[in-house]
């Protein structure tokens, strides 16, 4: 018998992506009857909501506006066996996801976790393409390597299973890699999210390794993230990722909140990131290595993002010593 399985999706005012995102869903080749859809909204103040009910979505009020308080109470009323946690700027790329996934949850109603495959969309722009392949920022890609991108795990750690359809691993605690209940992951509703200590989807996925959950990696399960617009836009962004991970304005999320995790050898990459991104050479070597393996121009771009992304850590944290508790907004 199917299972039934939700998709939460946090939002704050995501009247421009939430349609592209819940059209994909009900295209889904899998019984809607057995799709639920959770919106956990921060109080927008657009047309959010009525979308979301046009899509038979159930609202739930997140009063404290943040993602990931968003996700914990939506996982907590959620009827689905498997949760599916999304965003309002993500898209599945197939009719086939669900299904993808469901066909493993079946055969192994025990794993945990199960991560699907971002791909860069064919009609975005190319430093949203160059994010899709790298399957992170390059700070953070350049920190975990070849635990950043699912694709490569293989290269580091021995699944339990390997097969075209699906890898089954079991992290050791301390070399756990990129894994965070965000971007079409879903877990079994056996796992329950922490609360204020596990407020960040990643610490929420070392969570689930700590605890000896077994964790499938889908690659037919691929979806598109327009995380970025432009140029000016991944500064913003990413100008307010490091101030908050910084100084912590919000409690436990960003990669400070994570740091006794990490293995030595991520700690001290995270160090080297600074002279690697700003010595323009090496970055530029990986830009071209990253072009061949991807067969695509835009990872060019990683040199330029690189260094941009470096400055912006640099004058955070400039900022940061001079006036350590500047007003950080909600920012979406």
């Amino acid at each position: 018998m199917l299972p039934k399985i939700t998709f939460i999706v946090p939002t704050l005012n995501a009247e421009k992506d939430l349609p592209r995102c819940l059209t994909s869903i009900r295209k889904q080749n899998y019984p809607q009857r057995l799709i639920e859809i959770i919106i956990a909204d921060g109080g927008s103040t657009d047309k959010t909501k009525h979308i979301a009910k046009t899509y038979g979505a159930r609202i739930l009020n997140n009063t404290k506006i943040y993602q990931e308080y968003g996700k914990t109470l939506a996982s907590k009323i959620a009827k689905g066996s498997l949760l599916f946690y999304m965003d309002a700027d993500n898209v599945l790329s197939s009719t086939s996801f669900v299904s993808s996934v469901v066909d493993v949850y079946r055969k192994h109603p025990e794993v945990m976790g199960f991560l699907p495959q971002t791909i860069p969309a064919p009609d975005s722009n190319p430093i949203n393409r160059y994010l899709g392949y790298l399957f992170t920022d390059p700070f953070t890609w350049f920190a975990y390597k070849n635990s950043a991108n699912p694709a490569d795990f293989h290269k580091k750690y021995t699944p339990l299973y390997s097969s075209p359809a699906y890898e089954l691993y079991r992290f050791p605690k301390h070399q756990i890699p990129l894994f965070g209940l965000a971007q079409g992951v879903s877990t079994n509703k056996k796992f329950t999210r922490g609360t204020y200590d596990y407020a960040d989807d990643i610490l929420s996925g070392i969570k689930l390794i700590r605890k000896g959950g077994i964790v499938a990696y889908v690659p037919n399960a691929t979806l598109y993230h327009y995380h970025i617009k432009n140029y000016r836009q991944f500064i913003r962004k990413y100008t307010w990722r490091v101030q908050n991970n910084l100084l912590q304005a919000i409690r436990d999320t960003g990669l400070v909140s994570r740091l006794s995790y990490l293995s030595r050898a991520q700690k001290l990459r995270i160090i080297l990131f600074i002279p690697y991104a700003l010595s323009v050479v090496f970055p530029l070597i990986d830009a071209v290595r990253l072009s061949f393996r991807f067969k695509d121009r835009v990872m060019l771009y990683h040199a330029i993002i690189s260094y941009t992304l470096v400055w912006i850590i640099i004058i955070a944290r400039i900022r940061t010593l001079i006036c350590p508790t500047p007003d950080i907004d909600h920012y979406r």
